[in-house]
């Protein structure tokens, strides 16, 4: 099977699970299994995150993105990487689902920003690729580690490669929170591993009465 064709119905069968109820794993356990007999490491995230700017040389737009890109819309912003099996798809796959169900209002004044922690695996062309797979208002972006260590450190994200007895090399374990980020791009709430399109959608319309 092709690594786009995996992905394809990758993203389909969390998307398909999430909508029958069957895939919501406990938010006290941020990252799940990579594979059978391989296990990723749980790890914390900050109590007390800053945001700020991100900014990334590789991107699913072929080119650097900034979170300046941004300006006047809010984003949500998820830092995982492609070959995650599980808490990446599905919390992109609940990220599609808030875009999907934006009320009229809020219609283009949202997106998702899908921040890869494994640059050595995720081109600017496999990220287009695999973003592809769950929202057309999603994107996604890399770089070298020094540039993701200082951004995780402001967005209290961990993250952590670990070898592993398989064909994968190494997995990345991660913590696993979506941020939403205002027009202006400061940092409004953070939403625990799990949290669903409709917690999402009302999170996000709690930070203002009036769009």
């Amino acid at each position: 099977m092709s690594r786009s064709l995996f992905w394809s119905v990758a993203a389909l069968a969390a998307l398909l699970l999430l909508a029958l109820g069957l895939f919501w794993p406990d938010p006290r356990d941020p990252v799940e299994g990579h594979e059978a007999g391989v296990q990723h490491r749980p790890l914390p995230a900050d109590a007390a995150p800053v945001g700020g700017p991100i900014v990334l040389p590789v991107s699913s737009r072929d080119g650097p993105l900034s979170l300046e890109d941004y300006r006047g819309q809010y984003v949500w912003v998820y830092f995982g990487y492609s070959a995650c099996p599980d808490a990446c798809p599905m919390t992109l796959g609940l990220i599609s689902g808030a875009l999907a169900r934006l009320p009229p209002e809020w219609q283009g004044r949202v997106r998702g920003l899908f921040v890869s922690v494994d640059p050595e695996r995720d081109s600017a062309a496999h990220l287009r690729d695999y973003v592809a797979h769950f929202h057309p208002d999603i994107d996604a972006a890399t770089g070298p580690h020094a540039q993701l260590r200082e951004i995780a450190a402001r967005y209290g994200v961990y993250y952590r490669h670990t070898e592993v007895d398989s064909a994968l090399g190494y997995v990345v374990d991660h913590s696993s929170s979506t941020y939403l980020v205002g027009p202006n791009g400061a940092l409004l709430a953070i939403h625990p591993h799990g949290t669903g399109p409709t917690e999402l959608i009302q999170g996000l319309v709690g930070q203002t009465r009036s769009p």
